[in-house]
């Protein structure tokens, strides 16, 4: 064996074959068009009407027409707008064949073994509206896995061989042996684990018949050979040439004299590639000895440019108008360690309407980042390094925030799926009233008595990705945990501990798309000697806010919770829990989140990569565990009164609804959200929180 075979050893050959057949045909008969008419290179096209499906019992007509690539006309097509399209749909009448080979297939591989697809007849509707076609369908009996079995030198247990399986017992049985390509790879990964390369798997079905008309039973049985355990001679590396051997050595986990084990074959590619080095990593076994049972390892590197430049341009319904750029070196001075300089500018509207009594003008925010990471600190550890610089405007509190700081981590992995990191972080920051807040708020803040604070603290991470797809998921689970302890024996102004958690869950729903939701809380609690300072005792930045356009959509940016003073309201003699217009929020020292969306195909448009999405949000922040009231969770307040008991707190759990469109990009999809908020609160006496809110960005929103 001179590769290590990746892939399943049973490939789809009729599909293959067909395909071939289908682009020969193409060739053969392609001439210029001659006509708009003829859209196929020439080939002969008729218009369709309706395809009418008979005999299947199984499967709706719907989902079998789906199958096809013929498809009937569609009642609009976007092209329509510009001309460039017409209600009418067309096919070729010499690749029908090809289409009910697809619903066989369809029905082979759920277990149909004697299925006939057949084509009754092409006739023309009786009002000239095209053709219809006429397919019928014998489905047969279904033929199910009544056992599973495994002969010869397995070495390994059945019920570890079995699991996992697609292809189990009580499963319809396939019609052909290459749909089983996926469980003879996942099987002959367990024997790669074991230093088994040269595992072989062989598997006969045997069709069992039963009294039932309708059903079969099937035997599948897996002869396998697993083959000597081999163990790795001598290690290679080729194609590097800016790259230092021992920078690629470093990451190997793979060892001369040690068992040829997969799991650290995929490890030693996966660090490899984070390290930014390479575009492409690959691990062949060769001279191969079956007799002394050794195998030598030929690692192949195809390596990338180190330096990099990056630029960037967005918009959003927070950031108005953003610019992105970063430098970057992943092998500084031929050591393997990375600088990047990242900048990230940006104006902000973030709601500071609300607190102006005239025109707004936009301001200018910042980040600035130094970014330096060392991937084997003493041989070891990975060492993280940040200075930043940042000026962000909090409108819906009439604050600009200036932070300057660093931060020192390490992250290290816990399990396949599981990251861990440790962060100590060291940042001042100064908050300065908004320039275009009210003037009667200036009084409000000095009551507040911010000012200047150091915050130094110590911060752990657990991240554990059960998602088939972080960019996109579909399916799968995600976990988070937040740890950060701040002052005490670190000194600085603050002292607190922050907990904080997350799930997000996926999964594919009967009606298509993807249903997506996620439940999150968190608290922060004052000690030391912040304790006096009762819920103020958190800084500002550490405490938790909600609203807006990735938290409870249908209310303004981190406009729910707690707010700023109570000395205006004081002055009007409200109560403390009603929302006033110039009262903003400060953020809370408790928070819960729950949210659940469908996302889902857009009918005609998702071609274009443009999907829809159906959302129920809740949330809120509240300043005191006692805040937290069972009645806050009703589902129902209204903008009424400060005395009427009906009327929206602040420690109401507000809720909203609303739906949206995405369009999906190589960086994630572009969002546009509407929000319809259930529990809005009366925020004057001629002011009332909006009835709806758009919300505009990129990526999920969880």
């Amino acid at each position: 064996m001179g590769k290590l075979d990746l892939h399943p050893p049973y490939l789809h050959k009729s599909a293959t074959l067909l395909g071939l057949a289908l682009f020969c045909c193409l060739v053969a008969t392609a001439r210029p068009a001659a006509a708009v008419s003829e859209l196929d290179y020439g080939l002969d096209q008729h218009l369709l009407y309706r395809i009418h499906v008979t005999g299947n019992k199984t499967f709706a007509s719907d989902d079998l027409k789906g199958i096809l690539k013929i498809r009937e006309p569609r009642w609009f097509h976007p092209l329509m707008i510009i001309g460039l399209s017409d209600r009418k749909a067309r096919y070729q009448p010499h690749l029908l064949e090809v289409e009910l080979k697809l619903l066989e297939r369809y029905y082979h591989q759920r277990g149909f073994h004697q299925v006939a697809v057949m084509l009754d007849s092409v006739g023309v509707d009786p009002e000239e509206r095209g053709d219809l076609i006429h397919i019928s369908i014998a489905e047969g009996p279904r033929t199910y896995l009544s056992d599973v079995r495994f002969d010869g030198e397995t070495r390994l247990d059945a019920e570890d061989l079995v699991k996992g399986l697609r292809y189990a017992p009580g499963v319809s049985a396939p019609a052909d042996l290459n749909d089983l390509g996926p469980d003879i790879y996942l099987m002959r990964t367990r024997f790669w684990e074991l230093g088994h390369l040269d595992a072989a798997i062989v598997p006969t079905m045997t069709i069992l018949n039963t009294d039932a008309a309708d059903r079969n039973d099937a035997l599948l049985v897996y002869d396998i050979d697993a083959g000597p355990a081999y163990v790795i001679g001598a290690i290679t590396v080729e194609g590097q040439q800016q790259s230092r051997t021992e920078l690629i050595d470093r990451e190997l986990r793979v060892r001369e004299g040690g068992l040829f084990r997969w799991s650290d074959v995929e490890r030693s590619q996966r660090q490899l590639l984070e390290t930014a080095l390479f575009r492409d990593v690959s691990f062949i076994p060769t001279n191969i000895d079956t007799l002394t049972g050794t195998a030598d390892l030929l690692v192949q590197v195809v390596e990338r440019s180190p330096a990099f430049f990056e630029f960037g341009f967005g918009v959003g319904s927070r950031e108005r108008i953003r610019l992105l750029a970063a430098w970057g070196h992943n092998n500084l001075f031929g050591t393997g360690q990375r600088l990047r300089l990242r900048s990230r500018n940006y104006l902000n509207y973030e709601d500071v309407q609300r607190l102006s009594t005239g025109d707004v003008d936009p301001e200018l925010n910042y980040r600035y980042d130094i970014l330096h990471t060392n991937p084997r600190m003493l041989g070891r550890f990975r060492l993280d390094t940040t200075l930043f610089l940042a000026l962000e405007t909090r409108g819906e509190s009439g604050l600009n925030l200036e932070t300057q700081g660093f931060s020192l981590g390490t992250r290290f992995q816990g399990g396949p799926r599981v990251i861990n990191t440790v962060e100590l972080r060291v940042e001042e920051v100064d908050p300065n009233l908004h320039p275009d807040a009210k003037p009667a708020l200036r009084d409000a803040y000095e009551t507040s008595q911010l000012r200047s604070s150091d915050t130094r603290s110590m911060g752990w991470t657990f991240y554990e990705e059960g998602r088939n797809n972080p960019l996109r998921p579909s399916r799968g689970n995600l976990r988070t945990v937040q740890l950060e302890v701040g002052g005490g024996p670190l000194g600085g102004d603050n002292s607190f501990v922050k907990i904080a958690a997350g799930l997000h869950g996926y999964q594919r729903t009967i009606l298509g798309g993807v249903l997506a939701w996620r439940v999150s809380v968190g608290a922060v609690r004052p000690y030391g000697g912040s304790l006096d300072r009762g819920a103020d005792g958190v800084p500002y930045q550490e405490r938790f806010f909600a609203g807006g356009v990735s938290t409870v959509r249908g209310y303004l940016e981190r406009s729910l919770g707690p707010q700023v003073s109570e000395a205006i309201r004081d002055s009007l003699q409200l109560a403390s829990d009603v929302p006033l217009s110039d009262q903003p929020a400060r953020g809370g020292n408790y928070m819960l989140l729950t949210n659940a969306e469908w996302r889902f195909p857009m009918p005609v448009l998702s071609r274009w990569k443009v999907s829809g999405v159906a959302f129920v949000d809740g949330g809120n922040v509240w300043e005191r565990a006692e805040d937290i009231q069972l009645r806050g969770f009703r589902w129902r307040s209204y903008p009424r009164a400060p005395e009427d008991e009906s009327a929206t707190k602040l420690w109401d759990y507000r809720y909203s609804v609303g739906g949206g469109v995405r369009i999906d990009t190589p960086v994630g999809p572009v969002r546009l959200d509407l929000g319809f908020p259930l529990k809005r609160a009366r925020l004057s006496d001629t002011e009332t929180e909006a009835k709806t809110i758009y919300h505009f960005s990129l990526g999920f929103p969880f």
